[in-house]
């Protein structure tokens, strides 16, 4: 068997190699899922450059997101069968050809969804789903930001609040013409690199977002935070800048709320038929188009270099498969 391994920290295209392993005997509640497609993911570029190193030894399988069928299971195991095809969640490791895991963390795939499908159908679908869920339905109607507008991830939460007669404002760092935000689902398209977008975005919301969905943190997060409204909520669920944002900002704007949102502790302290029907409802949700992700390239496990490169190539449009 092959699988991709990470034994320091550091750039993904640097640190990754691929090599031979052998999965051990199955234990009790256990199965062995052979892993047919994995998505290459913000979330697994900065784990392997050592953003979490407190949560993240070594060395690492990466991949937190996959899918795959049970090729095997341990004593006790009741929830799945060999033969299903399942996306095996809650750990990393999707980057190899087998992936041993318990069956509690792997959850069936919708039959209509194909393999490149599926294996895109939980990190984004299921955060940007869960996010509009938890802090936008409960306000009713508000004005809303969203900064990296022209990811994936932020093109899902545009389509659920527009379906729910919210279109956002899209902040982006450059052109504003780009397709990724040229929907009718955002209201507004706002270039960051302009000295007073801060004061159009106020504009543009009539006082300011009432909720801003935050992808950047570091400088970029924290002018978001500004533009808020008095009782706003920031929902900061990305790093793409590398720079968290400062330990004073709550002090700084003591009149909102900042989320720190991340869909693993939602996964964690959720039962599995939730979890089951959270990955059906994103599951629907990438057939019917609202958060489906344009697929860019796939690449076979021993190309993992290739692949990285590919994925973190600047201005790409589209996702990057590993087929293990």
């Amino acid at each position: 068997m092959r699988r991709a391994t990470v034994t320091r920290f550091g750039p993904a295209a640097d640190v990754v190699e691929v090599g031979d392993y052998s999965p051990g005997a199955l234990e009790a509640g256990e199965v062995a899922v052979r892993m047919t497609a994995a998505s290459i993911n913000p979330s697994d570029l900065v784990t392997i450059a050592g953003a979490y190193p407190s949560r993240t030894p070594l060395p690492l399988v990466p991949g937190f997101e996959g899918v795959g069928r049970v090729i095997e299971t341990g004593p006790g195991v009741d929830i799945v069968s060999i033969g299903d095809r399942v996306v095996p969640i809650g750990s990393s490791g999707a980057w190899q050809q087998v992936k041993t895991t318990a069956a509690r963390w792997c959850f069936r795939v919708l039959p209509e969804l194909t393999d490149e499908q599926a294996a895109l159908s939980y990190i984004n679908p299921l955060t940007a789903f869960r996010m509009v869920e938890d802090f936008v339905n409960p306000r009713g109607v508000p004005t809303v930001a969203v900064n990296a507008a022209g990811s994936a991830i932020a093109g899902m939460v545009a389509r659920l609040l527009h379906q729910r007669g919210v279109p956002p404002v899209a902040l982006v760092r450059g052109a504003v013409d780009r397709e990724s935000t040229s929907g009718p689902e955002w209201a507004a398209v706002l270039d960051t690199r302009k000295p007073d977008w801060e004061q159009e975005l106020v504009h543009v919301t009539d006082g300011g977002p009432e909720v801003a969905f935050d992808a950047i943190g570091g400088e970029d997060g924290t002018r978001l935070v500004s533009t808020l409204r008095h009782g706003g909520s920031l929902v900061h669920y990305g790093l793409l800048s590398g720079r968290p944002l400062p330990a004073t900002l709550r002090q700084q704007r003591p009149d909102v709320q900042i989320h720190f949102y991340r869909l693993r502790d939602w996964v964690h302290s959720a039962g599995y038929v939730d979890l089951q029907d959270g990955l059906d409802t994103a599951g629907r949700l990438v057939l019917d188009g609202t958060a489906v992700s344009r697929l860019r390239q796939t690449f076979p496990l021993e190309e993992v270099h290739a692949a990285l490169c590919a994925a973190q190539e600047r201005g790409g449009q589209g996702k990057v498969l590993l087929l293990p």
